[in-house]
């Protein structure tokens, strides 16, 4: 019997948007060594981050949009030093991450470097909200789940421009996911298979992956083996669509 969540459509990402490289190389001047485009459009910018053990990454920038930062792996402390022009700033720490936490942050533009004080990499998603401007005291960070033994389906977030849900769904049985009014974009935490309810279409997601949802679409989801699908979804309802 199929366990229903509520959940967008989801579009298949054919690939890595052929302006998306331009777009991270030239106008933010990000280093292609540790950013690469995973996925955008015109509501979003995924832009993958890695930092390996103890790396320094040079002097880049970062646009000014809101932005989701979402973990996709454990890792030790980072230091970044702003470099913006007049800055007198101390280095910020950016404490140890676990896999499966995030962080929401208002829109600045930032310039600086980046130096991994840890012994292990870090592995993360900038996801920068272009339509979204989010009025907000103090970033809200959004905690991993202490155990995936359970299934799972909470809105974490909530403000009327972005509300941000995690979905757990353990086990083989098939998780059936009801349409949402709202496109959104999804981010794999583990690897599982989804079948489009309009295409019919199977695919396997791997951990990591992101994907862009379509407003009115359901499908379903299982995890692979006896594991679990563990998925974080950006909803964004004030979108065009």
């Amino acid at each position: 019997m199929a366990r229903g969540f509520c959940f967008g459509a989801l579009m298949l990402l054919a690939g890595i948007a052929g302006t998306g490289d331009a777009w991270a190389q030239d106008a933010l001047t990000l280093p292609g060594k540790n950013y690469t485009v995973a996925f955008e459009n015109s509501e979003v910018a995924v832009i993958r981050a890695h930092y390996g053990p103890h790396e320094k990454i040079p002097v880049h920038d970062h646009t000014s949009f809101s932005t989701v930062f979402v973990y996709l792996s454990d890792s030790g402390p980072v230091r970044i030093n702003h470099e913006e022009a007049g800055s007198t700033e101390a280095p910020v720490i950016r404490p140890p991450t676990v896999k499966g936490a995030y962080r929401v942050a208002p829109g600045i533009a930032e310039r600086h470097s980046i130096e991994n004080l840890g012994n292990l990499s870090s592995d993360f998603l900038r996801v920068e909200l272009k339509q979204v401007s989010l009025k907000m005291k103090e970033p809200f960070r959004g905690r991993a789940p202490l155990s995936l033994s359970e299934d799972a389906d909470v809105v974490e977030f909530n403000d009327p421009q972005v509300q941000i849900e995690r979905i757990v769904c353990v086990g083989a049985q098939v998780c059936a996911v009801k349409a949402s009014a709202a496109p959104s974009l999804v981010v794999a935490f583990t690897s599982f298979s989804m079948t489009s309810e309009k295409t019919r279409m199977k695919e396997k997601v791997e951990a990591g992956a992101v994907r862009w949802v379509s407003a009115g679409e359901g499908m379903s989801v299982v995890a692979e083996g006896d594991g679990v699908a563990h998925l974080l979804r950006i909803l964004l309802p004030k979108s065009e669509r």
